[in-house]
This record gives structure tokens, sequence and C-alpha cells, in this order.
């Protein structure tokens, strides 16, 4: 079976990113800098698609695929590639981070953060999907 999760739109990157380049598109429209604005209305364009177009899929080869919108490229992961699922609560410095952010640890030590929604139902499905993907290939 396939399972996907979407991704949590982010008030904080909406705030910090969407809003400040609206602003500026519109002074630059108003200063009469039609390119300056085109450039912010690009930003934004891109920005928007992101948000909206991110997705994670599980499939029943065992890969986890992330999809990051339609400009960007799809990675592929396999299950057990991926050592360990965390989520992680924001600190007191860390006030950039959403509550729902998922931390991927994998093998080689590199580490990837998503924020699929909802985030624990996120982790409880992906240690069920690779208990069965070990079981199935014998532990490989």
């Amino acid at each position: 079976m396939i399972r996907t999760f979407h991704a949590k739109i982010n008030k904080k990157i909406m705030f910090f990113s969407l809003l400040p380049a609206t602003v500026l598109a519109i002074y630059f429209f108003w200063v009469k800098l039609p390119l300056a604005a085109l450039c912010c209305m690009v930003f934004l364009v891109f920005v928007v698609e992101r948000l909206i177009h991110t997705y994670y899929v599980f499939t029943d080869e065992g890969c986890l695929f992330i999809h990051q919108g339609r400009f960007s490229k799809v990675s592929r992961h396999s299950l057990s590639d991926i050592e360990k699922v965390d989520i992680v609560r924001p600190s007191s410095l860390s006030f950039l981070k959403n509550k729902d952010t998922v931390m991927l640890t994998f093998c080689d030590g590199s580490i990837k953060f998503i924020t699929p929604f909802p985030a624990e139902e996120f982790c409880r499905y992906f240690k069920r999907k690779q208990e069965d993907f070990l079981e199935k290939t014998g532990g490989l």
C-alpha cells in the first residue's frame, strides 16, 4: 500500500519569506522598477509552489520518496538506509523550528529535516513499515 503524507505549511516561513517578498514587489511596482518587482514575484511563485507541493510517499518496495515541489528533484531513500526517525522538539534558542519537524538520521551520518503532517503518525507508520520491510527482506 502506498501512503502519502503532506507537508505542514510553516507559518514562520510564510511570515519571513512571503511577507517581505510581497511588500518588496509592491514597493518596486510603486517606484517603477518592474524588473526588480518581477524578480520578487518569481521568487514568490517558487516559494508558494514548494510550500504547496511538498509531500512524502512510502511505497511497497520499501522506499521513501520526498517530493519538494515541481521544480526540484525527487529524492529517494530506502527504508533500510534510514537509521532513526525522531520528532524534534524546539528549544528556546531555535525559534524558527516547527513543532512538527521530523529528523531523519541516515546510516552514513547525514541528517534531513522534514515536516510531515501529522508528525507522530508519520513516525509510527515509518517504524511499522521499516519493520515489515526488514522482516520481508531478511534484515538486509
